[in-house]
């Protein structure tokens, strides 16, 4: 299977790319901030097709999901902004919008989206404490299913950046912890052709493409 072999390619080579610096507050004012993702922003890709594999290193971020041999394969992805003393200086309350800022990447692997022309995937509020540099499949962390943004991209739009509304999954951050975002395919998803999404991780050597995290509040 042509899919499967270049992605076999891919996640090895990911699994083993360094680079990194530090993360950087910018756009301070009144009622915003943006979080620029860098070396104290947590990111990784894992899958099942590699399941003991860390891969806290990839350049690369998102989901895909394919079949083989009858078995469900995935690939998932965790990100966790670092952020700082804000919980202590803001209530949820006081958040009126968040917005997850992810910029695409593309990779020469043919993609088949019969039956699945507007492809979605999932932002999970993460519910328990992970290590990205011991992060795999196996040791993956919980997430919650009720604390989600499903987003759904127009496969003509693949290569733009996109914004995704996670208001209420950082309210719930700042009310029971920040353990990160969880992207992945739905679970509802059932299809034997694949899809994919990828985006930019903070540990890409692009600094431009690397995710951001805007919040805005209220006084």
């Amino acid at each position: 299977m042509q899919n499967y072999t270049k992605l076999v390619a891919v996640l090895f080579a990911v699994f083993t790319t360094a680079g990194s610096t530090a993360q950087i507050y910018s756009g301070f004012a009144d009622a915003s901030i943006t979080l620029k993702a860098d070396s104290t922003t947590r990111s990784a890709l894992i899958s099942n097709l590699l399941a003991d594999r860390v891969g806290d290193m990839s350049p690369i971020i998102g989901t895909a999901a394919w079949a083989e041999n009858n078995n469900k394969l995935q690939c998932r992805s965790l990100l966790a902004f670092d952020y700082g003393i804000l919980p202590k200086l803001l209530k949820p309350e006081q958040i009126v919008e968040a917005q997850l800022i992810l910029r695409p990447v593309e990779f020469s692997t043919v993609e088949s989206i019969n039956g699945v022309p507007s492809p979605k995937f999932s932002i999970q509020r993460i519910v328990e404490p992970w290590e990205d540099s011991l992060i795999n499949w196996l040791t993956q962390p919980a997430s919650e299913v009720t604390d989600e943004t499903v987003k759904q991209l127009d496969v003509t739009r693949k290569r733009k950046t996109i914004k995704i509304d996670v208001t209420e999954i950082v309210k719930n951050m700042f009310r029971f912890g920040n353990n990160g975002f969880m992207i992945r395919n739905e679970d509802s998803l059932e299809t034997a052709v694949f899809i994919s999404q990828w985006f930019a991780s903070a540990k890409n050597e692009d600094e431009k493409l690397r995710p951001q995290l805007v919040i805005k509040w209220s006084r």
